[in-house]
C-alpha cells in the first residue's frame, strides 16, 4: 500500500465461525482441559519435589556453613588472643630492668634480688590490663640465673614447679627441658598433663622465647599458663556432638592440641591417630571434606603454622523437619488433586462461555486491524490535504506531521505537482464522468494513482491526494540541485502524460511550484496550482517561475485569506511573516502594481484583518484598542498592515498561552486540593508567577475567587465522603484538606445550611 494514495475501505463483517460445529467439539475441549490439568498437577509434583530436595540440600549446605563460620570466628579469635600474648612479650622485652635481671648470671648479689621483686611488681600491673585473655597466669623464665618472676613469686624454678606443680618434684627434668626447647623459635604450645594432678584438669603452657621473638639477645622465656576449659570457652558455640572433636596440628604435620567431649582422646596415642586421619583425606576449595558420615573442616591459622580441624558426624545436622515438609508435601499433592478435580467438574461451562468471548474478541480485533490499515490512507491523504490548504498553525501539530508522514530529514526540500487529466475524446468512456459509475472511477483513479506512484515515489512512497475529482497533487520531496531536480521532473512528467494518453486515451496537464521547505509547502501547492491553470496542449508541463506576472491584476487569491485568518488567529508569527512576504513578492516586486491596484489589494487585505479581529468577542483589552485604532485608519500601507496581522497574532497567542496555563492550574488544584498548605502564593510559587496576576486571572476566567473555588472543591468532596458513611467528620476534614475542625464545619454549614453531622443523618 503506498503511502499518502487513497484507497477505500475493505472491512471484513462476516459473522464468526458457525456455532454449531464449535458445540461438536465441546467433548473434545472438556477432555483437553482434564489432560492439561492433569499435566499441571504433575508439573507441580515434580517441581514440589525438586524444591523439596533443592531445600533440603541448600538448608545443609547452610548449616555447614554457619558451622563454619563459627568455627572461622573461633580461631580468629584464639589467633587474636596469641596475637595479644606475642605483644605482652614484645612490651616486656622493651622493659629495661628485666633485660637487666635476664643477662644476671649470678644470684648472690643482694642487687639480683631487689631487682627481681621489683620487676614482680611491673609484672602486677601487665596483668591488669590483660583480665579479658585465656590465661590463667604467666611467669618469666630467666635462662641464665635458672631463676622465674610472675605476678606472686619470684623463685627458683624448682621452687616454683614444687609450689605450682607437683610437690613431689616428679617430671621436673622434663619440665625444664619444655622452657628450653624452643630456643630457635620464637613459640610453642606443650601439654601439662604430665605435671599436673589429675583432679586439676588439662591445661597448656604457650611458650614464647623472647630472644627469637624480639630480635634482642634477652636470654628469657615468657611462658602463658592456659586452662584446657578456657579452651573450650573459646570455641563453645561449635557443634561438636558425641564423637566430634577439634585439633590443632603445627607445621611439621604433629598435633599440638584437641578438643573433644570423650575424655579418652587426650593422650598422645589417640592424638596421633586423629592427626593421621585428618591429615590424609582430600579437600575441595572450600577446605571440607566429607568421610564415613563426618564433615571435616580444617582452617589455616594466620598468626603462626597451625591448622585446626573440626571433625563433626553428620547426625548433628538436624532433619526432623524434613518430615513436616513431607507432610506439608503431601497433603498439597491431596489439595491439589482436588482442586483439580473440582475445576474441571465446575468449570467448564464458565470457560465455553469465556472461548465464546474470546471468539468475539478475535474477531474484533481482526476488524479493528483492518480498519486501522483501511484508514491510514485517510489520514495520509488528510494530512496532505492539510499541508497543501495550508490550514496548520501550530509547530507542534506540524511537527507531528511531518514525523508521521516520515519526512523527518531536515537536509529535504519539496516541490508540489499540481494536475489535471483529461479525456481525449469525449465520446470515449475511458475516463470517468459523472455518469460513470463509482467503481469505474475508483478503478481508474487507481490506475492513475499506480503510475504516478511509478514515477513521482520517494523512497517507496507516493505522498499523493485528490482534492477534487480529475486533480492530483503530489508532494515530491528531494535532496539535491533544484534546478537539476526540477529538469528531472519535467522529464517524468512528459513521459508519465505520453504512458497515460497511449494506453487511456488521458491527457495530464501538470504545474509545479517553486522548491520550498516544509513548513512552506501551501504555498508552492498555490504556484503549482496557479502554473497548472496556464498549460494547454502545447504546454502540459509548466513550472510557476515561467509564469508572466500581468501587472494589471493584483494577486490575493481567496485562498490567501482563508490563510491569513488561520494564522492569525492560531498564533503562528512565523506563518504570518511568510504570507505578506509571498504577497508583497508577487504583487509588488514582480508584478509593479500601479497605486490604484495596490489600494485596492490592501482593502482586500483589511477586510481579511477584521475578520480575523473579530473572532475575538470578549472583552476590550489595550492591546485590542490599538489594533482597533490602527485599522481604523484612512491610509493604509503595506508595512502598516503586516504591523497589524503580527499585533493581531501576537494576541491570539497570548490567549492561548493563557488559556493553557489556566487548564494548568486548575488541574493542579483538583489534583492538590486535599493538601492543607494549597494556598494563592505556593500556586504562584509553582507556576512562577505572581499572586495580584494569578488571582487576576483565574477570576477572569473562572467566574470565581481562588479561594472560594478551593472551598467549594473541598466541601463537595467532604459531603461525598459524609454521604458514603465510611470515616467520621473530623477525618474526612483532615481528608479534605482542613486543619482546623471548627472551620471545616463552618464552611461546611455556610455552603449546605447544616452541620456535618446532621448532612449525615439526613444522608
Amino acid at each position: 500500500m503506498k503511502k499518502g494514495h487513497l484507497i477505500p475501505m475493505r472491512i471484513n463483517l462476516n459473522p464468526p465461525a458457525d456455532a454449531t460445529a464449535k458445540n461438536e467439539s465441546t467433548t473434545f475441549l472438556m477432555i483437553r482441559f482434564a489432560i492439561t490439568y492433569s499435566v499441571f498437577l504433575l508439573i507441580i509434583l515434580l517441581l514440589m519435589v525438586h524444591l523439596h530436595r533443592v531445600s533440603t540440600t541448600r538448608s545443609e549446605e547452610d548449616f555447614w556453613n554457619q558451622d563454619q563460620s563459627t568455627f572461622e570466628s573461633a580461631v580468629s579469635l584464639l589467633d587474636n588472643n596469641f596475637t595479644t600474648m606475642d605483644s605482652i612479650t614484645r612490651q616486656l622485652s622493651m622493659n629495661t630492668k628485666l633485660y637487666r635481671l635476664a643477662t644476671m648470671k649470678s644470684t648472690d648479689d643482694n642487687d639480683f634480688y631487689l631487682s627481681g621483686l621489683t620487676m614482680k611488681q611491673s609484672l602486677a600491673s601487665y596483668m591488669y590490663s590483660y583480665n579479658e585473655l585465656p590465661f590463667s597466669t604467666y611467669f618469666v623464665y630467666l635462662r641464665n640465673s635458672g631463676y622465674i618472676i610472675s605476678v606472686n613469686t619470684f623463685n627458683s624454678e624448682q621452687l616454683y614447679y614444687i609450689r605450682n606443680y607437683l610437690s613431689s618434684g616428679a617430671n621436673f627434668n622434663e619440665w625444664h627441658d619444655l622452657l628450653n626447647n624452643n630456643l630457635t623459635k620464637d613459640s610453642a604450645l606443650y601439654p601439662l598433663s604430665d605435671f599436673m594432678l589429675p583432679e586439676s584438669g588439662n591445661a597448656y603452657l604457650y611458650v614464647l622465647n623472647m630472644d627469637v621473638l624480639t630480635y634482642k639477645d634477652i636470654p628469657a622465656t615468657v611462658a602463658f599458663h592456659i586452662n584446657e576449659q578456657t579452651l573450650r570457652k573459646i570455641f563453645s558455640g561449635v557443634s561438636l556432638g558425641d564423637t566430634g572433636y577439634i585439633i590443632a596440628v603445627d607445621a611439621q604435620d604433629q598435633p599440638v592440641f584437641s578438643l573433644s567431649e570423650d575424655k579418652n582422646t587426650s593422650s598422645e596415642k589417640d592424638l596421633n591417630t586423629l592427626t593421621e586421619s585428618v591429615l590424609s583425606l582430600s579437600y575441595d576449595d572450600n577446605n571440607t571434606c566429607v568421610h564415613n558420615d563426618t564433615h571435616i573442616m580444617r582452617i589455616a591459622s594466620k598468626t603462626n603454622d597451625w591448622t585446626f580441624y573440626l571433625v563433626q558426624p553428620e547426625s548433628i545436622y538436624p532433619s526432623d523437619y524434613q518430615f513436616i515438609f513431607l507432610l506439608i508435601l503431601f497433603a498439597a499433592i491431596i489439595g491439589g488433586l482436588i482442586m483439580i478435580f473440582i475445576l474441571v467438574r465446575n468449570n467448564m461451562r464458565p470457560i465455553l462461555h469465556l472461548d465464546d468471548q474470546l471468539q468475539e474478541t478475535l474477531h474484533a480485533n481482526t476488524q479493528l486491524i483492518e480498519e486501522a490499515a483501511a484508514i491510514r490512507p485517510v489520514l495520509y491523504d488528510n494530512y496532505l490535504r492539510q499541508l497543501m490548504s495550508g490550514v496548520i498553525t501550530t509547530p507542534d501539530e506540524l511537527s507531528f506531521i511531518q514525523n508521521y508522514l516520515h519526512l523527518e530529514d531536515p537536509s529535504l526540500h519539496y516541490y508540489v505537482l499540481y494536475g489535471v487529466t483529461y479525456e481525449n475524446d469525449p465520446a470515449a468512456d475511458t475516463f470517468p464522468n459523472e455518469n460513470t459509475s463509482t467503481e469505474s472511477s475508483e478503478s481508474m483513479k487507481d490506475i492513475i494513482a499506480g503510475l504516478l506512484a511509478r514515477y513521482f515515489s520517494y523512497e517507496n512512497n507516493l505522498y499523493l491526494c485528490s482534492p477534487k475529482k480529475h486533480i492530483y497533487a503530489v508532494l515530491i520531496p528531494f535532496s539535491g540541485t533544484a534546478d537539476e531536480i526540477l529538469i528531472t521532473l519535467q522529464e517524468k512528467a512528459l513521459k508519465f502524460h505520453s504512458e497515460l494518453l497511449e494506453e487511456y486515451s488521458i491527457w495530464f496537464f501538470a504545474g509545479i511550484g517553486l522548491s520550498c521547505s516544509f513548513t512552506n509547502i501551501w504555498e508552492s501547492y498555490q504556484q503549482a496550482k496557479d502554473a497548472a491553470g496556464y498549460t494547454s496542449k502545447n504546454y502540459i508541463f509548466l513550472p510557476y517561475e515561467m509564469l508572466k506576472k500581468d501587472s494589471h491584476v493584483y494577486y490575493y487569491p481567496a485562498e490567501f485569506s482563508t490563510r491569513l485568518i488561520r494564522s492569525i488567529t492560531g498564533g503562528n508569527k512565523s506563518q504570518v511573516i511568510e504570507i505578506f512576504n509571498l504577497i508583497h513578492q508577487e504583487n509588488i516586486e514582480e508584478r509593479s502594481l500601479p497605486f490604484q491596484l495596490l489600494r485596492f489589494l490592501l482593502t482586500d487585505i483589511r477586510n481579511t484583518l477584521l475578520k480575523a479581529r473579530f473572532t475575538y468577542t470578549g472583552e476590550s483589552t489595550p492591546q485590542i484598542a490599538e489594533i482597533d485604532t490602527m485599522l481604523s485608519q484612512d491610509e493604509l500601507t503595506f508595512r502598516l498592515c503586516e504591523d497589524i496581522s503580527i499585533k493581531l497574532c501576537d494576541f491570539f497567542a497570548s490567549k492561548s498561552e493563557k488559556n493553557n496555563l489556566i487548564d494548568s492550574i486548575v488541574t493542579y488544584i483538583r489534583e492538590n486540593y486535599k493538601n492543607p498548605a494549597l494556598c494563592l502564593s505556593k500556586i504562584s510559587d509553582e507556576f512562577h508567577i505572581s499572586e495580584s496576576y494569578f488571582s487576576h486571572m483565574f477570576k477572569e476566567n473562572m467566574n470565581v475567587n481562588f479561594s472560594v473555588y478551593l472551598e467549594d472543591l473541598r466541601l463537595t468532596e467532604a459531603a461525598h465522603l459524609i454521604e458514603k458513611g465510611e470515616s467520621c467528620i473530623n477525618e474526612i476534614a483532615l481528608e479534605v484538606g482542613y486543619n482546623n475542625q471548627t472551620s471545616f464545619r463552618r464552611a461546611f454549614k455556610k455552603k449546605y445550611g447544616v452541620t456535618p453531622s446532621s448532612f449525615g443523618v439526613q444522608s
